[in-house]
């Protein structure tokens, strides 16, 4: 039986539970990453900030199998969207090596524009508007705090990604309330 695109949209949001624990362990690792200043000389948080984006995905793996939620969902063909859509921010590895290299202040910047603009297709995939509040404000906040106040990015972006991708997790949590309830 060849299901309608509404019914994929309605599949996948129902049973990746339109990915909330990848939003919910990003929203972990930035709130570990606003004290990493205080605890580390900033060329360790330099590296950090790089390296450490990489646990985010196991992370909400493991956070997804403590929930019972299947959010890796190959039968459905949104859920392949959904894992092309994230493969791209492998490539902007070498775009953050670069900036660390150069000017390492302006990573919080960085990070947070590329890593919050790839949320945006999720929108369309899950059907949902918290996708796009996490959208702006991540791109938003890394813009204006990243790119003005840069003495206090490595503070102050990941505690507002922290707290955008948190509220995202809200958001999301109250949408499937409201339409699988």
């Amino acid at each position: 039986m060849t299901k309608t695109l509404e019914q994929l949209h309605s599949n996948i949001s129902s049973e990746s539970k339109k990915g909330f624990p990848i939003l919910l362990s990003g929203s972990i690792i930035f709130l570990l990453f606003t004290f990493m200043p205080l605890l580390f000389p900033m060329s360790t948080v330099y590296l950090i900030w790089i390296f450490g984006l990489g646990a985010i995905f196991p992370f909400g793996i493991v956070l997804s199998k403590l929930f019972g939620i299947n959010i890796l969902s190959t039968k459905n063909p949104l859920g392949v969207l959904g894992g092309i859509i994230a493969a791209p921010q492998a490539f902007f590895i070498p775009v953050f090596i670069i900036v660390y290299m150069h000017i390492p202040e302006y990573l919080p910047f960085t990070i947070g524009l590329l890593g919050g603009s790839h949320f945006l297709p999720y929108m369309w995939i899950y059907k949902s508007k918290a996708y796009l509040f996490v959208t702006l404000g991540t791109c938003l906040s890394s813009l204006i705090i990243g790119g003005f106040f840069v003495d206090m990015a490595f503070t102050l972006v990941p505690l507002a990604i922290c707290l955008v991708y948190a509220m995202g997790v809200f958001l999301i949590l109250k949408e499937l309330k409201s339409e699988f309830s």
